[in-house]
């Protein structure tokens, strides 16, 4: 009798284990953009999407989750083409600007594994931080279409939210050439490439373009990184955008003399301005004339004091007895190795004192 109650009990516990140990398994989806949210008109952002399986027990099958991302109208979905930050096995289903669906088609999810989905937008119309959600739905199993739910799921983590805010910019077309790195007839050498980084040859180098304040000290209010063009040309993206007013245009290089707009400059929605075409449109006149009517900034600023001189010429000796090559400062005219023909420059900048000139 007691080995057949032990028996009845055992079963009982076999069933009760086995209707929890099958199909258990629980989604989860958590949502963040990129940037903090923030994006620019016309600029992009990733929103990132990470699904998984908390398990307990069961994978996930493949073409089981459908979920959809849904956005506001300030910012919309690039085609599908651009959407190139799905794991391997997922598919969009739909993607009409605002809402977009995805389905692990070919791809089934473990216990404690995830995966993680980026998915591009842009930018359309300025807006306040606005809500956006990620919600899972269920497919079939087979073909992605709309099925039940999986046995086991907790539906408190099925959705997920998050903010995007987009904010107008400005943007600032600069035409600056640097002395050194001229190629001796219409444009500036690909500096980055020469010095062994994997640039397009189109890129010249970075450069550095601040705003300052157009009265005393002359502050500076805004900074930007950008890529310089062998043709002279940078757009530099201001965003959020820049308090309406009047700046003085500062460019900043690794090498080269620091050097002022002429006078203060109104930065509106697009703004250019080009130092290339006179002397006198850098303060001070504090350019080189590196072409016929074609001006740029002085080289040989190695140690950025503001100053070309003897400190600058201790930087070049120093690698140039070490036979340097790549990207080193003291590589003025951007052939990618630290020789003679830089000293030639500084020696032309230094003799001259090439200097700053600002307010």
């Amino acid at each position: 009798m007691k080995h057949t109650k032990l028996i009845f009990l055992f079963c009982i516990g076999a069933l009760l284990i086995g209707g929890k140990s099958f199909g258990q398994a629980n989604p989860f989806i958590n949502v963040l953009p990129s940037n903090s949210g923030i994006v620019p008109v016309g600029g992009t952002i990733d929103i990132i999407v990470t699904i998984g399986n908390s398990g307990p027990i069961s994978t996930i099958p493949q073409a089981k989750l459908r979920p959809i991302i849904q956005v506001p109208t300030s910012v919309t979905f690039l085609p599908n083409a651009q959407q190139t930050g799905l794991p391997a096995g997922w598919t969009i289903l739909s993607n009409s600007g605002t809402q977009l669906r995805v389905c692990n088609s070919t791809d089934p999810i473990p216990v404690n594994t995830s995966r993680t989905i980026i998915l591009k937008a842009q930018g359309l119309t300025v807006s306040p931080a606005q809500t956006f959600a990620g919600n899972i739905n269920f497919g079939n199993g087979t073909t992605c279409a709309a099925g039940p739910s999986v046995a086991g799921d907790l539906i408190t983590d099925n959705s997920a939210t998050s903010t995007v805010q987009v904010v107008a910019q400005d943007i600032l077309n600069l035409n600056v050439f640097i002395q050194g790195y001229w190629d001796g007839a219409s444009a500036m050498l690909p500096v980055l490439t020469n010095q062994g980084l994997s640039n397009p040859a189109t890129d010249c180098d970075s450069i550095t373009v601040e705003l300052h304040d157009s009265n005393p000290p002359y502050a500076s209010l805004y900074s930007k990184v950008s890529v310089l063009h062998t043709n002279g040309t940078a757009s530099v993206v201001f965003s959020p955008s820049v308090t309406p007013g009047s700046y003085y245009i500062v460019i900043k290089h690794r090498n080269h003399v620091e050097t002022w707009s002429e006078n203060p400059v109104l930065i509106a929605a697009t703004t250019s301005y080009d130092f290339s075409v006179a002397a006198n449109k850098a303060y001070g006149s504090n350019q080189f004339e590196i072409g016929l009517g074609i001006w740029g900034l002085y080289t040989g600023d190695i140690n950025q004091d503001d100053v070309v001189d003897g400190l600058d010429y201790n930087d070049w000796e120093n690698d140039s007895n070490n036979f340097a090559g790549g990207y080193f400062s003291t590589d003025l005219n951007g052939d990618g190795v630290v020789d003679g023909l830089d000293f030639i420059y500084w020696e032309q900048n230094s003799n001259n004192f090439a200097g700053a000139v600002m307010p």
